[in-house]
């Protein structure tokens, strides 16, 4: 087994490539050798010694790159993956893996025949509230899950002049914030049996989808996962219901803000750490009576992906997402836009793999 620390070249340095990739990268035991960016300076800021490329082309010629990371537009993830997997480069995008479930087949198609791991940075499965909720059902402390409600909501009233606003393929509320919401969903429940569906642009000049609800259906478990950019009260996170409890949970994990506000990184005792305040709620049905608690909550830890991901390239095992858990991502994005245009419920069995 190779035990050489993993060699990555990051492609892109903008938000996503210094706030939710690169500080990772020491704590995970992987290395940056190269960036592939505009503004060398930028990046030399951050990192003074690495190799920093004019374009994504010249990166992907560097032979001491191993992992190509996408820290790109949505729109850009279907191509450059399958020009990274033809370089013989195994490749990470940023959700969302791809605009459509026809460009995610051919991305898994070519990863198969290159003999290299395709996947997608679903870091949200690293959060601290859903590393707890994820303990909490795994211990039967629930009981069987029968509502499982999940929310991702801001306040952006006015839309702004970004590539994330833009009516192209891949973007949208649905694919970015939904592609964490509905990833959570598949890794609590597996793939569901119906879903319907209501997206809509709901901010005044918007061109992108900034709202949508969804309810899917799992035996008798039903999951509603919601997002939009008009909520001002947009604390609530999670709220769940089992047999035997509930739990409840208000505030979103801490490492975007540490990382990108705080200037606390991973090497800090405090990274990842929920203050009490915002554990959340457990309510635990009785004879007669409730019992109400917090939940210490666990450390979140979006290192943990790169260090999976090191480890499944070096002994050959599957990665933390798969590209087919992926894709399955974006099959359910596709059902939902289907829902919701023929304000049906719609099958998805037939949809995902």
């Amino acid at each position: 087994m190779d035990s050489r620390k993993l060699r990555i070249g990051l492609v892109g340095y903008g938000l996503a490539g210094k706030v939710f990739h690169s500080p990772l990268y020491a704590a995970a035991g992987v290395e940056l050798v190269a960036v592939a960016s505009s503004d060398a300076a930028k990046v030399h800021v951050d990192h003074p010694g690495v190799r920093v490329h004019a374009d994504a082309a010249t990166l992907l010629a560097d032979s001491d790159v191993e992992l190509v990371v996408l820290a790109t537009p949505s729109f850009t993830h279907a191509p450059l993956m399958l020009e990274a997997l033809a370089a013989g480069k195994h490749v990470l995008s940023d959700k969302p893996f791809t605009a459509t479930v026809a460009e995610a087949d051919a991305v898994i198609a070519a990863a198969d025949s290159a003999g290299r791991v395709a996947s997608c940075y679903q870091n949200r499965r690293y959060d601290a509230d859903f590393l707890t909720l994820r303990n909490l059902i795994d211990s039967g402390r629930l009981g069987e899950i029968v509502h499982h409600e999940s929310h991702y909501d801001r306040f952006n009233p006015a839309p702004r002049d970004r590539w994330q606003e833009q009516a192209r393929p891949g973007v949208g509320l649905h694919y970015d914030l939904g592609a964490h919401l509905i990833d959570q969903a598949l890794v609590l429940f597996g793939l569901p049996d119906w879903l319907q569906a209501d997206v809509q642009k709901q901010r005044e000049g918007s061109a992108i989808i900034d709202n949508f609800h969804v309810r899917m259906g799992k035996g008798r478990c039903r999951i509603e996962l919601s997002a939009g950019m008009l909520v001002a009260d947009n604390s609530l996170r999670y709220r769940v219901h089992g047999t035997a409890a509930s739990w409840s949970k208000h505030h979103v994990d801490p490492q975007e803000d540490q990382l990108r506000h705080q200037g606390i990184g991973p090497e800090d005792a405090s990274y990842g750490r929920e203050p009490e305040a915002h554990w959340g709620t457990l309510t635990e049905a009785g004879a007669g009576q409730s019992k109400t608690s917090r939940t210490e909550a666990l450390r979140g830890d979006w290192p943990r992906f790169y260090r999976e991901l090191s480890i499944a390239i070096r002994q050959g095992t599957p990665p933390p997402v798969t590209a087919s858990e992926a894709r399955n991502v974006i099959a359910v994005i596709e059902a939902m836009l289907e829902s919701s245009r023929t304000g049906s419920r719609v099958s998805v069995a037939d949809r995902l793999s």
